[in-house]
Order: structure tokens, then C-alpha cells, then sequence
């Protein structure tokens, strides 16, 4: 196992620091690459979306959020690799994939991994079996395994899973013995970012937002959690959210937005943050911007309504919903809700009271 150091000044590990970079206009950026945005959010915002989606849907989500992730990991891990590199990790790349698998997991907050066994010599039952203990999502696990595995491997993947603890689980890639298909590429969206002058004060080793520091990296675990709260945090790709999202529409249809909506008001309505953590609009500016979510240019709020623009916004559906929930939960009413991405790209949502 690789030894991750943290900051001697904010304990945020250092790999954290290296490889991403808070920006002033609301963004996270993954190695100064605008296609690789990441936020840092709640991992209970995530998980009881998907599954408030899946209650009011009826319907089983699983499938369609692994196979998202897996095509996501798979054309992230395929683009980064250098195309010389490519056919000798087709044979010594078990243990470097893994690595990065189970060290990219705890830096993450995804969970403890960790590899079990393994047999690949290209030929029928070929397998790698990794045991991960309080994953942060088993669907979206599966598909990161199984997508960066065949990047690495170039044959298909399937992932079979069983729970042998509470909160512990052994993952099999069954490898194939036909190449991976490729499929219609996602439809990423555009990374057109503008500019922005958030001001958020920093670690003075190195750089991070000090708000970060409010937060404890648990690698034995695999878990991040706030200090005060233990609320479980992710570091996780938007892209990945969006591919899911836009799957999800594609399988289930537009009324999926909605559903994404209502699963995250209620969630905030419910009491999820407390009135100590944001008391007044700089407070929600300073949420917006540490976790990536974008930068919050414009906000108005009274008992009768919260109208709230946003610039350079992502994973919409949510956001739009989390503004919502925290009307209710501010000011005890029922609302209605508009909200759209306008025309210069920003965010603009309107809750208003139906008393």
C-alpha cells in the first residue's frame, strides 16, 4: 500500500492538494483540466437521491447507474493512458490498476479496498476479486471496477458482487474472452467555465480552501467525514453524474428530473443541514464554492420566497432541489418550484410559498 501523507497544517492529504485545484469561479478542476471537474458533497445527498428516484419510479436504477459509471471509467482511464503503454499493461496491469483502484477509493472517500486474488493469462476464467468494506456506492463501484478494467485488460467485464460482512462486500471482474465493443461515446457537455472572484481562505501550505480542514480523511476506512457533524463527504466526477443522469432520461424518461428534484428537497426539508451552518447568503456562497457546486452570484430570500442565480452550476437537477429544501426547511412552508439553465448557462431557481 502506497503511504499517503497528509498536509502538516491542514491534515488534508497532499495527493488531494496536488491533484486538484479549487478555483475562485465555483469550480474544482482534476489536474487543471477543465474536463475533469469534481465536487465534494454529502455521500447521503447521493445515495438517498437515487434512492428517493428509485421509490417514486418504482423501478430499479442499479443496472443503469453501473453501466453509466463503467463507459464514463472507461473512456477516462482509455484517453489518460499513453497508447505505447497500453499493450504492456494488457499483460502487467493487474496490480498498477488495482492500486490506483484502491488508493484513488480512500483518497475519495469511496471505501476500503483492497485485492483478494487474481488470474490473468488471456485465456477463459480470468478474474480480479477486490473486497471493499463501506463503500460509498456499490453500483457506482461496480462500474468504475469493471470500466477501468477494461481499459486496462481491452476484454468485456462483468461484475458480480456478495456481501460476506455487514458493510463488507467481494467484487469478482469476470474477464472475458471477447474484446470490448465500443459503443456510442457519451455526450459530455461542454466545459465553458467563466470567471470568478469567490474569495475563499486558504491553507498557507498548501492552498486548500481552510474550510477543508473542518473535514477528517479516515484511509484506514476509506471514508471522509465532517468533524462536527460525521457527515460522510465524496470527492466525485460530474461527468459521471451527468452520463448517469442523461441515462436515466434516455431509459426512464423526462420525468426523471423531477424525480431527482423531489428525492433532494426532501431530503434538505428534512433537516439535513443545521440553521448553524448557514445562517445568512455568505454562508451558502461559501457552500457552493468549497464543494465545487459553482459560484452563487445572485441570491434574494424571505419568508414568501428564495430566488437564487448561479454561475458556472452542475449536477442541476440537485442543486435545484437542495434550494428548494432549504426554503422549506428555513421558512416551514410548502413551495413551487422554477428553475432553468438560461441562455448565458447559468442556473437561475425560484422557490416560492403556496400559502
Amino acid at each position: 500500500m502506497s503511504r499517503i501523507k497528509p498536509c502538516p497544517e491542514c491534515g488534508i492529504p497532499q495527493r488531494i492538494t496536488k491533484h486538484n485545484t479549487w478555483l475562485p469561479n465555483g469550480t474544482i478542476l482534476e489536474d487543471n483540466n477543465p474536463e475533469h471537474r469534481v465536487v465534494f458533497i454529502e455521500n447521503d445527498a447521493l445515495r438517498d437521491t437515487y434512492l428517493g428516484v428509485e421509490k417514486m419510479l418504482g423501478v430499479p436504477i442499479d443496472n443503469i447507474i453501473t453501466e453509466s459509471q463503467r463507459r464514463s471509467t472507461y473512456e477516462s482511464v482509455d484517453n489518460a493512458l499513453p497508447g505505447f503503454l497500453k499493450p504492456i499493461l494488457r499483460w502487467t496491469g493487474t496490480r498498477p490498476i488495482t492500486r490506483y483502484l484502491i488508493d484513488q477509493a480512500k483518497l475519495d472517500g469511496k471505501g476500503a479496498v483492497e485485492l483478494v486474488s487474481f488470474r490473468r493469462r488471456k485465456r477463459k476464467e480470468d478474474y480480479i476479486k477486490l473486497r471493499i468494506r463501506e463503500p460509498f456506492s456499490l453500483p457506482l463501484f461496480c462500474g468504475n471496477f469493471a470500466g477501468a478494467m477494461e481499459a486496462v485488460d481491452g476484454r468485456e467485464i462483468s461484475i458480480t458482487w456478495e456481501e460476506t460482512a455487514p458493510h463488507e462486500y467481494e467484487l469478482t471482474a469476470h474477464i472475458s474472452t471477447h474484446d470490448v465493443e465500443l459503443k456510442e461515446r457519451l455526450k459530455r457537455r461542454p466545459a465553458r467555465y467563466k470567471p470568478g472572484d469567490t474569495k475563499l481562505h486558504r491553507c498557507e501550505v498548501c492552498g486548500v480552501p481552510a474550510i477543508m480542514s473542518r473535514y477528517a480523511w479516515r484511509l484506514d476506512r476509506g471514508i471522509i467525514e465532517n468533524k462536527t457533524t460525521g457527515r460522510r463527504m465524496i470527492i466525485i466526477s460530474t461527468a459521471t453524474q451527468d452520463a448517469i443522469m442523461d441515462e436515466l432520461v434516455k431509459e426512464l424518461g423526462e420525468t426523471i428530473a423531477q424525480a431527482v428534484v423531489d428525492a433532494q428537497r426532501k431530503l434538505i426539508a428534512s433537516g439535513f443541514f443545521s440553521r448553524e451552518e448557514i445562517k445568512e447568503a455568505d454562508d451558502l456562497r461559501l457552500e457552493f464554492a468549497y464543494r465545487g457546486l459553482g459560484n452563487l452570484v445572485e441570491i434574494d430570500f424571505d419568508h414568501d420566497h428564495l430566488f437564487m442565480r448561479l454561475e458556472n452550476p452542475c449536477l442541476n437537477e440537485m442543486v435545484a432541489g437542495l434550494a428548494q429544501g432549504l426554503y422549506e426547511q428555513a421558512s416551514q412552508r410548502k413551495s413551487r418550484l422554477d428553475w432553468e439553465i438560461v441562455e448565458n448557462g447559468d442556473l437561475v431557481v425560484n422557490a416560492r410559498s403556496r400559502e
